[in-house]
């Protein structure tokens, strides 16, 4: 799972949630960490390529942000993404979203690990049952 989030004690915060649920997690500040988001670049995102999740909470008023998502859906389209965004969006936002699993902003550590167990629970349950 990867969570892109560009405050690092968040981010952290986050995915320390999630580690103690049992998942593996890698944390990226996105587009406003070191340079350019290697996503957005001809190599691509070697933690978004692996990640069987990704949690988005990068803040979408700016282009840079946006275009993360973008190059996401374009490269990763089956990865599912749960994305931090608020009620009110524009229409571009809007369709840039439509298929994702949405969150409402400011979300909190446990809401993040709430929905993650929730879209992952499916997954979860078909898998053990048979064992």
């Amino acid at each position: 799972m990867l969570i892109e989030h560009p405050d690092e004690a968040a981010g952290l915060e986050i995915a320390s949630g999630l580690r103690f649920a049992g998942y593996a997690v890698a944390v990226c500040p996105g587009p406003r960490g070191h340079g350019q988001c290697p996503l957005t670049g001809p190599a691509g995102c070697a933690p978004a390529h692996d990640a069987d999740l990704v949690v988005c909470s990068l803040g979408y008023e700016r282009e840079e942000a946006r275009e993360v998502l973008r190059e996401l859906r374009t490269r990763y389209p089956d990865t599912p993404l749960l994305v931090e965004a608020p009620p009110d969006i524009d229409a571009d936002l809007r369709e840039l979203l439509d298929g994702c699993h949405q969150l409402p902003t400011p979300a909190s550590a446990e809401q993040v690990v709430a929905a993650v167990q929730s879209l992952s629970g499916h997954a979860a349950a078909e898998g053990p049952a048979g064992a």
